[in-house]
């Protein structure tokens, strides 16, 4: 029986300046009290082809944690955009979720996220140089992938991990159906290219 368990994510998914800090308000309930810490990691995927641009946004640990239920907003800065290939700043890309628990992770959640132009005149012509300041990302909170891991609590070091994707809509945190404002053509033909980076 897993000793925490994260019950609901809520995103904004509202189109952002790509320099506004990144907001998540976390939900989850301890069933029984833990001695130690768990640590939280926000990951940036700056290329789904190159691991070596990945940023991490934030990293901090909370505990010991009583048995209730918890809530706290994580509140992180931006990527660096200067630390991203100029070629992939635009388009489809991922934030990364996890937590762990000494130091063995047990749950983790990825939002996919797309950047794009705002005005008419850089969507047409698309700048050689970024301009970041006309840039906007929107994070999409209602295809979140979602992944649990099995650990022993009592003793993770001897755990043996084992994936459980959990995919159905009732682990989905986010069930908006609105209408997203970027191209669905676009973004859904390029979700193939980071689908292993959320499994990774």
């Amino acid at each position: 029986m897993a000793f925490v368990s994260i019950t609901n994510i809520v995103v904004d998914d509202k189109p952002q300046p790509f320099t506004s800090p990144i907001t998540m308000d976390i939900y989850f309930d301890v069933i029984a009290d833990i001695e130690d810490e768990i640590e939280w990691t926000l990951l940036y995927i700056g290329s789904p082809k190159d691991e070596a641009h990945d940023q991490i946004l934030d990293q901090f640990s909370m505990g010991p944690l009583t048995k209730g239920t918890k809530q706290f907003t994580l509140e992180s800065n931006p990527p660096d955009w200067k630390k991203i290939p100029q070629d992939e700043v635009l388009g489809i890309t991922a934030f990364i979720l996890t937590c762990s628990y000494r130091q063995r992770e047990f749950f983790r959640v990825g939002y996919y996220v797309y950047n794009t132009y705002t005005s008419p005149e850089n969507i047409e012509n698309d700048p050689q140089e970024v301009i970041i300041e006309d840039i906007a990302r929107q994070i999409f909170n209602n295809k979140p992938r979602i992944t649990r891991f099995e650990i022993d609590w009592n003793n993770p070091a001897n755990s043996e991990v084992q994936q459980q994707p959990i995919e159905t809509k009732a682990y989905m945190f986010q069930e908006q159906q609105e209408k997203q404002s970027a191209d669905a053509t676009e973004i859904y033909g390029a979700l193939h290219q980071i689908q292993n980076v959320f499994d990774s």
